[in-house]
């Protein structure tokens, strides 16, 4: 097995393969086009996920022996449904309940026949283990909630690809800390392809990965994560996997928990699509996309690291100050924008209309 050639050979076939995505959607004018929602003013090829996925596959085809990958059969046919369910959903919209039935089909064939499960918290809230039964349905709902979080952040230029970047370079940095090389040559395919990918994604992105790749990427990184709290990781080196857990994928819960809220607050359904994201509040600052997206990816970097520093001080604590302290940047951000935005409608009413409405209240 060779993790150099996982990250080579997914990197080489995503980059060979994505001018050839782009050259065909365009050719048949099978493209994402701007619109009041959307944060792109140029109609773009939407099915860049294509060239990731083909990456993947090929880079675990080459790195990793059949006896091995017989025992992730399972995880692979999860990921080929999810992949092709983006594919489905990128060339004609689905509703979301048949979405959802996919993916839950998925998540059921990796966690029920796959073996592959959150069996405990480590002790967090006094939780070792959960009860039969349990541990495979709080996996299940992990999964698909995890799948579209990480959908959901796939909003502007090189973000989603920069995020699953990260997140993938240090699970595989944890799953070879442990032995796992399996595991690691997963992860460093995705590293790869997210390179790859990121070249021709990069503000002013000539292609965006679509659902095909978002979701495979979500899938794909949340099984990995689930690998890595079942695995036993040296304790010198993670003392606090559920912790630091949430730490690599603080941007897509924190940003789908305050969408989330923020829509229901409004009136709106839970899953109606709006500019309301993380990344749309940093556009909305004047900022560009490359500059939000190294901002939110440095933030990522430095909620890991200080995971990974203060592992000695337990799950519940380094939980806690990570919580706290994204969503007080969050709230000071919110607070700023709110501000930001009533100023600037002050600005653009008309006097006579302002006086007006004083005549009126008088």
């Amino acid at each position: 097995m060779s993790l150099p050639l996982a990250i080579a050979t997914s990197f080489l076939v995503t980059l060979t393969l994505m001018p050839v995505v782009i050259r065909v959607f365009r050719s048949i004018d099978l493209l994402d086009r701007p619109d009041k929602r959307k944060v792109h003013s140029i109609s773009t090829p939407s099915l860049g996920g294509i060239a990731i996925f083909a990456g993947i596959l090929m880079a675990v085809l080459m790195a990793i022996s059949m006896n091995d990958l017989a025992s992730e059969k399972y995880f692979l046919g999860g990921a080929i449904l999810i992949f092709l369910l983006g594919v489905r959903d990128d060339l004609s919209s689905l509703l979301a309940h048949h979405k959802l039935v996919v993916q839950i089909f998925s998540a059921l064939l990796v966690v029920y026949f796959g073996g592959i499960k959150i069996e405990g918290l480590h002790g967090l809230f006094g939780i070792e283990n959960f009860p039969w039964v349990l541990d495979e349905l709080f996996t299940v709902f992990v999964i698909v909630v995890m799948t579209n979080a990480f959908n959901l952040i796939d909003g502007i230029d090189g973000l989603a690809g920069s995020i699953a970047l990260v997140i993938s370079a240090f699970l595989g940095w944890a799953a070879m800390q442990s032995g796992y090389y399996v595991d690691a040559a997963f992860a460093f395919t995705i590293v790869g392809a997210s390179l790859g990918f990121l070249l021709y994604n990069w503000y002013p992105s000539k292609v965006f990965m679509g659902d095909t790749g978002s979701m495979v990427f979500g899938f794909m990184l949340t099984i990995l994560m689930v690998k890595f709290l079942a695995v036993p990781v040296p304790p010198s080196v993670i003392e606090a996997p559920v912790a630091t857990s949430l730490a690599l994928f603080v941007l897509p819960v924190y940003d789908t928990l305050r969408v989330m809220i923020i829509r229901l607050v409004s009136g709106k359904p839970p899953l109606a699509p709006d500019r309301n994201h993380i990344h749309h509040v940093l556009l909305k600052f004047g900022f560009n996309h490359a500059s939000s997206t190294l901002m939110l990816v440095g933030y990522n970097i430095c909620v890991v690291t200080m995971a990974v520093i203060f592992q000695s001080i337990g799950e519940l604590w380094l939980m806690l100050i990570m919580t706290s302290v994204t969503i007080f940047i969050g709230a000071v951000l919110d607070r700023k924008l709110t501000r930001r935005e009533a100023a600037r409608l002050a600005q653009i009413i008309p006097p006579e209309i302002k006086l007006s409405k004083e005549h009126t209240s008088a």
